[in-house]
């Protein structure tokens, strides 16, 4: 047998219109599985004993403050039409739910100061130089008999801007609302992270080895080969998802996409099209439409031979 002449192999780089589509269908499913494992979790968590009595507790307390329609705020509660379908019926609401949670022992225990500030910030209100509220004979303080509306949103803005604050200096509440948002915050960082490793680090580790290829550069036809024009090996691969996880994706996280634009624009100018991840790893995105890559430089001289060998036995073969 003949030795087989060692050829130069060049590749023709991914466009970056194929590269970009691609991402945009993996990001797709990636968020699609990252949701729904979310979703698994936060029910599962759900009807463990120990959250569940976490919940019940913020649950008794959001009730004994009036702010609060099981876990949906009373502002964003009465703004159902049917249930309250006028100003007059939601101000109402409001203004009761208000002294309920100005008088609470829970949150207040003895003292006035919370309740005194409520009422002193009622008597400063006023509309086109009119009073909203002043105090009558017996020294309470009532509406000055403006329109509805007008004490509607003193009402809401008084929940949103103070009450619900006061409610935060409680700190049994503050340690449940903390409980319930970091529980959330870990089962939404678990669900992302076995959803990257699934899908942008597994299958193409297994399934999709050749090219290290994710679903939405196999639709394209793009594959990641090394520096060597061969299949990039498992342990760079495993380093370049690393780096993308707990680096890449964390400062595109605080610093508003910049590692992506950068990314983008070294895409555009360089000749190979290369991003940020194939210049920190020395690889490249390949089109593989007419061509195919190797794990390594022996099975390609191996292919290479045989497909000579293939050529010369064709009885079609002619030499141009």
């Amino acid at each position: 047998m003949s030795e087989v002449v060692k050829q130069e192999v060049i590749y023709t780089k991914a466009r970056v219109g194929r590269r970009m589509l691609a991402h945009i269908i993996d990001f797709g499913i990636f968020t699609l599985i990252a949701i729904g494992l979310f979703t698994l979790f936060h029910v599962t968590m759900r009807y463990s004993s120990y959250y569940q009595g976490k919940f019940n507790a913020l649950q008794v307390l959001r009730d004994e403050s009036g702010l609060y329609v099981g876990d949906q705020q009373v502002t964003e509660y009465i703004k159902d039409s049917k249930k309250y379908p006028t100003y007059t019926e939601k101000k109402d609401e409001l203004a009761a739910r208000l002294e309920k949670f100005y008088h609470s022992k829970t949150y207040f225990g003895e003292s006035t100061v919370a309740l005194d500030g409520y009422h002193a910030r009622q008597l400063d209100a006023t509309y086109k130089g009119t009073n909203l509220f002043v105090e009558n004979d017996e020294h309470k303080i009532v509406e000055n008999g403006l329109a509805p509306v007008r004490y509607y949103k003193f009402y809401s803005s008084e929940i949103d801007n103070h009450a619900l604050g006061y409610m935060l200096k409680n700190r049994e509440y503050y340690s449940l609302v903390r409980f319930t948002f970091l529980s959330a915050i870990v089962e939404a960082v678990i669900a992302i992270f076995l959803s990257y490793t699934t899908f942008y680090y597994i299958l193409p580790a297994t399934c999709f080895k050749l090219g290290r290829q994710t679903i939405g550069m196999k639709l394209e036809k793009i594959a990641l080969i090394s520096v060597r024009a061969d299949n990039e090996t498992f342990g760079i691969f495993t380093l370049r998802s690393l780096f993308n996880f707990f680096i890449f994706f964390p400062i595109n996280f605080v610093s508003f996409l910049l590692p992506t634009f950068i990314s983008l624009t070294m895409m555009f100018v360089n000749k190979t099209n290369s991003s940020l991840s194939n210049y920190v790893f020395n690889d490249y995105m390949v089109d593989i439409s007419n061509q195919e890559i190797y794990f390594n430089e022996f099975e390609r001289e191996y292919a290479q031979e045989h497909i000579t060998e293939a050529s010369i036995e064709n009885k079609d073969f002619k030499i141009k």
